[in-house]
């Protein structure tokens, strides 16, 4: 449960997805997660008499633009456990939890959420609010319970974008975003994410280290229009690439934390390795229960 910026209520028909759709829409909705898992893998190191830590449940949310919820649980592993030589998908597989229950409790009552695919929960339908507050409960059979609560952040969309690509004058050539958004009265922070869309590998799209993230705070335009040009770092892109980019209104808790990761090289593996440094909600596990809901443009770079 983590992130709303997509509409009130689950369609029905989400009980029927299949895995590609699921897949998909986690693709890029689920990048403050997994993108740099790939690039951030230690090296191995020989160390013995190091006591083994049990692993915790680390959760993660999306409303995805279906306007469903999607709650990926995996678990911690120990920074001795893989290597840059692991396999992403085997790794992807091994801390995947497929054998939890998991439950949504609001206004309007609890309802129990389905196992789509390796790790993803969702399928029913929550008439989300913005400003209420919902619980997360969790037990896994072979991890026990956590819990979470968070409040549903209002939706903000784009009001114009647009992505071209950029050449720098050194031979790189990136994507180059630029944006406007209407900043609602209040203390405000945003989440930009840019990630490159390959249909062909879900998986390597899913621990795409070249994804990218941007932090903004509304201290210098509360309540007023804002707008701005950026460029994606560090990878080149190439005309026909597909690129999504989103915008997500965060609380002000997850954007302190996503801030912390974007300080540490090794964002990934400190969030789900022992020892972690980072900020939760989770009661008894680790990472966030989020309910944003992102605005998502895809563009084909000319």
């Amino acid at each position: 449960m983590s992130s709303p910026d997509c509409s009130d209520c689950f369609h029905s028909s989400v009980t029927d997805l299949n895995s590609d759709l699921v897949k998909r829409n986690v693709t890029y909705l689920l990048i403050p997660l997994l993108a740099l898992l790939a690039a951030c893998l230690p090296d191995p190191l020989e160390v013995k008499g190091i006591p083994e830590v049990k692993p915790q449940i680390v959760v993660s949310s999306q409303i995805i633009p279906d306007q469903s919820l999607v709650v990926l649980l995996t678990k911690s592993f120990g920074a001795l456990d893989a290597s840059g030589d692991s396999d992403p998908e085997e790794l992807l597989a091994s801390i995947t939890l497929n054998d939890a229950l998991v439950v949504v409790t609001g206004p309007f009552g609890s309802d129990t959420l389905q196992l789509l695919d390796n790790g993803f929960y969702g399928g029913v339908t929550i008439p989300f609010v913005a400003g209420e507050e919902y619980h997360l409960f969790v037990n896994s059979a072979s991890l026990g319970e956590v819990t979470a609560t968070t409040m549903v952040k209002p939706r903000v969309s784009f009001a114009e974008i647009q992505a071209d690509l950029f050449l720098n004058g050194y031979g790189d050539t990136l994507a180059q975003i630029t944006y406007e958004l209407k900043d609602p009265a209040g203390p405000n922070r945003y989440m930009l994410n840019v990630q490159e869309v390959e249909r062909e590998d879900v998986v390597e799209n899913l621990l795409n280290p070249r994804a990218f993230t941007r932090l903004v705070e509304d201290t210098e335009f509360d309540g007023e229009s804002f707008g701005e040009s950026f460029r994606v770092f560090p990878r080149d892109y190439a005309p026909g690439d597909t690129v999504a980019v989103s915008l997500s209104n965060i609380s002000e808790e997850y954007y302190q934390f996503m801030k912390l990761r974007q300080d540490n090289r090794y964002s990934f593996i400190e969030y789900l390795s022992e020892p972690v440094n980072y900020p939760s909600n989770i009661v008894n596990g680790k990472g966030y229960f989020n309910l944003y809901i992102p605005d998502v443009r895809f563009f084909v770079l000319e």
